[in-house]
């Protein structure tokens, strides 16, 4: 007998949101799930959500002092794993899975058991819940590769490494085959890009599951948006790109290596981001964004 799918969530704030990504845990298809909420605010707002939903199979963990999105991210998997899950996801607490997640996700982890994850298309949408489709979004879309069932191997990194066209939120973990800890807790953005390029380098695999199994908020408040606009993400992403090439290089996978170094979405990136910081006459961003996208 299989034990439940674990569903973590890292909880930092708006219960309103909470609320809606536990309701649609609850209507998950396949009802073999544990839930668990990890609380890394500095309220009792998660705490109300969890026992006004009255539901046994969802119980609330608070983190005895704040650990910061890696960190929080690390217990999660750590909580999963020491309820004797052997898979789970980090669903974001802003976000919500697709009624079919946790059986379509199992069916491909049961199709594929040395897969260290499994990878699914998200629909995006915005504040209020409705499809929505922003730049760099259609760039991942385009960025999927549509033939490619599995990522392994040079041909896995430099893909990745070309544009990350998948979503962190929605990927499940086998957590026997994931690195411990998963997530590095000093970087603050590019922690899931380390990951999966880690996993690759150490001989693991990712599935691609074409079914849209999950929906990813895209909104103006989300860390990963001012993150994006102080120009944060995009430092990070340089470094992490550069840290996976000299991996790369250490094994002879020389077309994943000059991936990482050429890296030009994140310098396409980093040249949009001094476009618009130009038209908001913020100069000083401005000089340093397109330092980045020439020098990286």
């Amino acid at each position: 007998m299989t034990a439940p799918y674990a569903v973590t969530v890292p909880y930092y704030s708006n219960p309103a949101y909470l609320r809606l990504a536990l309701d649609s845990v609850v209507a998950q298809t396949d009802a073999d799930w544990r839930c668990t909420v990890v609380d890394d605010s500095p309220d009792d707002s998660a705490r109300e959500v969890v026992e006004a939903l009255g539901d046994d199979r969802i119980r609330l963990v608070r983190n005895p002092t704040r650990l910061g999105v890696g960190g929080n991210f690390n217990r999660c998997l750590e909580v999963a794993a020491a309820d004797g899950a052997e898979l789970a996801v980090i669903l974001h607490g802003d976000d919500l899975l697709e009624p079919r997640y946790v059986e379509r996700i199992r069916q491909v982890h049961t199709a594929a058991p040395d897969a260290a994850c499994v990878a699914p298309r998200v629909t995006v949408i915005d504040t209020d819940g409705s499809p929505h489709l922003p730049m760099p979004d259609r760039v991942k879309a385009w960025l999927w590769p549509d033939r490619l069932p599995r990522l392994r191997g040079e041909r896995g990194l430099q893909l990745v490494l070309r544009g990350q066209f998948f979503y962190c939120p929605a990927v499940s973990y086998r957590l026997s085959l994931v690195p411990t800890p998963a997530f590095d807790p000093s970087v603050h953005q590019v922690m899931d890009l380390l990951l999966y390029g880690r996993v690759l380098l150490g001989g693991g695999s990712i599935v691609l599951e074409p079914e849209r199994l999950y929906r990813y908020r895209r909104h103006a408040a989300s860390e990963t948006q001012q993150n994006s606009a102080t120009l944060a993400r995009t430092v990070e992403e340089h470094a992490a790109c550069r840290e996976l090439a000299d991996g790369a290089a250490a094994l002879g996978w020389r077309r994943a290596a000059r991936e990482g170094r050429l890296r030009a979405t994140v310098r396409l990136q980093s040249a949009m981001q001094g476009m618009i910081a130009v038209g908001g006459r913020q100069w000083p961003l401005a000089r340093r964004a397109f330092v980045l996208a020439v020098r990286g």
